[in-house]
């Protein structure tokens, strides 16, 4: 798997070199823990890139957002950058573009953003999940992606959240702030159920 930092001039070296000549498709999220909704989002990522010839990437950050946005009371990472990297490039992502989360990057517009992986990347797919959101404060919904991507020719797959039936039989979604509260309590045997590893 390839590895870029997020900068204007990669961006820019991106226009104007082949590497992206055939299209993309492209995933953006932290991924941390690399857990099964994330792994169900990648997995028909890859599978939606193979069926149109298309390179397959993810946009991802140095760390996971919520330690940056809950600095006072977020928890910990479940897996390091490099980690993460290595979970990917194992699930069949060609490539990753690696954001440091600056002031700049946070004040984007979310149409901005993706207008510019369409205009620098060539991506001709956007698969989420169904709550995605981007943007400056995630002001840009599911529904004004869908919006722009049917203006901007780019076509969105959105999944469904995986969900996980405890044994009391209540269902919680999957999400890397619950592996996150079933570290704390030392639940390590659905800890591993849930990451798959």
């Amino acid at each position: 798997m390839t590895v870029f930092d997020w900068t204007p001039k990669i961006l820019e070296d991106f226009s104007q070199t082949d590497f992206f000549k055939q299209g993309c498709g492209i995933s953006v999220g932290s991924f941390d823990g690399l857990h099964l909704g994330h792994r169900f989002l990648l997995n028909k990522l890859v599978d939606e890139c193979k069926d149109q010839g298309l390179a397959c990437g993810v946009i991802t950050f140095k760390r996971p957002l919520p330690a940056l946005k809950h600095a006072d009371d977020y928890a910990g990472d479940i897996s390091t950058l490099e980690e993460r990297l290595q979970l990917l490039e194992g699930l069949g992502i060609e490539f990753a573009i690696v954001v440091d989360f600056d002031q700049t990057f946070s004040e984007m517009k979310g149409v901005v953003f993706l207008d510019l992986l369409v205009q620098k990347l060539n991506m001709k797919l956007l698969a989420e999940g169904i709550d995605f959101r981007c943007g400056y404060k995630g002001a840009t919904d599911t529904q004004a992606i869908k919006y722009w991507a049917a203006q901007s020719g780019v076509k969105t797959v959105f999944v469904d959240p995986v969900y996980f039936t405890q044994a009391d039989g209540s269902v919680e979604r999957v999400s890397s702030s619950y592996i996150r509260q079933l570290i704390q309590k030392g639940y390590m045997t659905t800890v591993k159920e849930l990451l798959d590893r």
